[in-house]
């Protein structure tokens, strides 16, 4: 069966949302997307042990089921030891060559707050993009044209993340050159987290569109 590019990575923010909760927007999201455009990336620094395999398991039966990839933020371990899709590393995470060495054939992403000097990675996750919270600590928001760069630069899958709270900075983003956008606050604090999937979803779709 054909499968829709990728179009949106939900970052877990397990401080918002997490267990039934975190399942059950998981379930609504992919519900309200076209199969192959969500991901789920895991991201709980705060856990370690045996507390973050349990999640990452949890994590891995759901998505499994839905058909959607699942992403294993910095822990290279957790990720063989679930079979997750990818592993994601920060930038100041494993260097590329080793994790490529380790990952047993799975797709690599890497972030990076700059658009210049991009890795040989299968996703870059590119920002922060806007203003946002989590990102503070990072300097200024590089703006679309740091996508438009990233897009030039590389064939890799260009996310762009930080700030994008609604349709219109994923339209943007997109027209300006990101394959994906990656969001936090607007999936987790939504009152329905399938219907801004959706959006988000289509606004990337009409972004690649305006830019052919």
């Amino acid at each position: 069966m054909a499968t829709a590019p990728l179009a949106l990575v939900a970052i877990t923010d397990l401080a918002r949302c997490a267990d039934d909760a975190l399942a059950a927007r998981i379930a609504a999201m992919a519900a309200a997307v076209p199969v192959g455009a969500l991901a789920v990336q895991l991201r709980a620094k705060h856990l370690t042990g045996a507390a973050l395999f349990a999640v990452a398991a949890a994590l891995r039966a759901q998505t499994r089921g839905l058909g959607v990839p699942l992403w294993i933020n910095d822990r290279l371990d957790v990720a063989r030891a679930i079979d997750a899709d990818g592993i994601h590393l920060p930038e100041a995470g494993l260097d590329l060559a080793t994790a490529r060495a380790l990952a047993g054939g799975r797709a690599l992403g890497a972030s990076r707050h700059r658009a210049d000097d991009l890795p040989a990675a299968d996703l870059i996750q590119l920002g922060p993009i806007w203003t946002t919270p989590s990102k503070l600590g990072y300097g200024p928001p590089l703006g679309v044209a740091a996508l438009t760069r990233a897009r030039a630069a590389t064939a890799a899958t260009v996310v762009a993340v930080g700030g994008v709270d609604g349709p219109a900075q994923a339209e943007a983003a997109a027209t300006a050159g990101a394959d994906a956008v990656a969001a936090i606050r607007a999936l987790w604090d939504a009152d329905d987290p399938g219907a801004i999937a959706a959006a988000l979803v289509a606004a990337v779709e009409r972004g690649r569109g305006r830019r052919k």
